[in-house]
């Protein structure tokens, strides 16, 4: 089981509450074994990295680390090519569109129009129920349509 005040160790630990908020997580901590069990990792923690040692990065690590930010930045990429590929995508898509309305003219084309409505009911899908008898979608449906209203 978790605690919401584990959120306020963290804080505690460097002194950044208030007197009163202070004595209040003092006093939980006291009662929640959760928290002081959390209290007395995260101290253990702190007192296990005050006691390493420190390290100086070598001189230059920090220009070094930038100027190769910036080469990385400017080589990903251009400004010109998210236009071109918007393009593309755009141009992609109309082809597509163009296919379709030509395809479904060529499917078409030359039928009258009872073989128009028996293509249309042949790829219906009104022979599946929509909902299954004795749904919970269903009566929310049969409450809802226009036509039981009174």
């Amino acid at each position: 089981m978790s605690c919401p005040k584990t959120k306020l160790i963290s804080a505690y630990l460097d002194n950044e509450l208030g007197p009163g908020e202070k004595a209040a997580f003092e006093a939980h901590a006291q009662g929640c074994n959760r928290c002081s069990q959390s209290l007395e990792e995260l101290r253990s923690l702190r007192a296990a990295f005050s006691t390493t040692q420190r390290h100086q990065a070598p001189y230059g690590f920090a220009t070094r680390v930038m100027a190769r930010t910036r080469e990385l930045e400017k080589q990903q990429s251009p400004w010109h090519v998210p236009l071109i590929m918007r393009f593309a995508e755009a141009a992609v898509l109309l082809v597509v569109i163009t296919v379709g309305i030509l395809a479904g003219k060529v499917m078409t084309n030359g039928s009258s129009a009872t073989s128009t409505a028996t293509i249309s009911s042949t790829l219906s899908l009104d022979m599946f129920d929509a909902t299954p008898p004795g749904s919970l979608g269903g009566a929310y449906l049969a409450m809802t349509e226009v036509k039981n209203e009174k």
